[in-house]
C-alpha cells in the first residue's frame, strides 16, 4: 500500500475508492502491515469475524500505525477478560460445607460388646458435629449410653 500524509500527519490510503467496496478494499495482505507483530495480526483476523473484513481493512487504511497497535492489544485483552470471565463462572467460588447427621448406636455394655466401635461412632459425631468444648464432647458421649451412668 503507498500511503501520503494527511493534514495531520498521519498515513492516508490514495488509491481508496470512493464507490462502492472492491475485493481489494475489503482485504488487506499481511505484507500491507509489517509493523504488526504475529499476534496483533492474528487478533486483527479473529477481529474480523466480528466486524467484518471491510471495517478491519479500512481501519488498517485510516489508522496510524501506533493506533493500529492499540487496536489489537485492547481486542486481545478484551479476549483475555471475557476468557477470564467464564472461567471464574464455571469455577464454584467457595466450597459448601453440609451437615453429616449421623446414627450412633447406644452402648449397652454387654459382655463381648464392642466398645472400640461405640467410642469410634461417638468420635465420629462428635467430630461431624464440630464440637470443640471438652465439656459437649463428654455431654454427648453421655447422651449415647443409653442411660447408663458409668462408675
Amino acid at each position: 500500500m503507498k500511503y501520503e500524509r494527511g493534514t495531520e500527519d498521519l498515513p492516508v490510503d490514495t488509491n481508496m475508492s470512493t464507490g462502492s467496496p472492491s475485493a481489494t478494499a475489503t482485504r488487506v495482505a499481511r505484507e500491507d502491515c509489517p509493523h504488526l507483530a504475529d499476534p496483533e495480526w492474528e487478533a486483527l483476523q479473529r477481529l474480523s469475524t466480528v466486524i467484518g473484513e471491510a471495517a478491519v481493512a479500512t481501519m488498517l487504511r485510516t489508522l496510524s500505525p501506533t493506533e493500529q497497535h492499540g487496536v489489537a492489544l485492547g481486542f486481545i485483552m478484551k479476549e483475555q477478560r471475557e476468557v477470564a470471565a467464564r472461567a471464574t463462572v464455571s469455577t464454584p467460588s467457595t466450597p459448601r460445607v453440609e451437615s453429616l447427621k449421623l446414627h450412633m448406636n447406644s452402648y449397652v455394655g454387654r459382655e463381648g460388646a464392642p466398645l472400640l466401635r461405640w467410642l469410634v461412632e461417638v468420635d465420629t459425631a462428635i467430630t461431624a458435629r464440630r464440637i470443640v468444648d471438652p465439656l459437649s464432647k463428654v455431654a454427648c458421649a453421655m447422651s449415647c449410653l443409653g442411660g447408663r451412668a458409668m462408675s
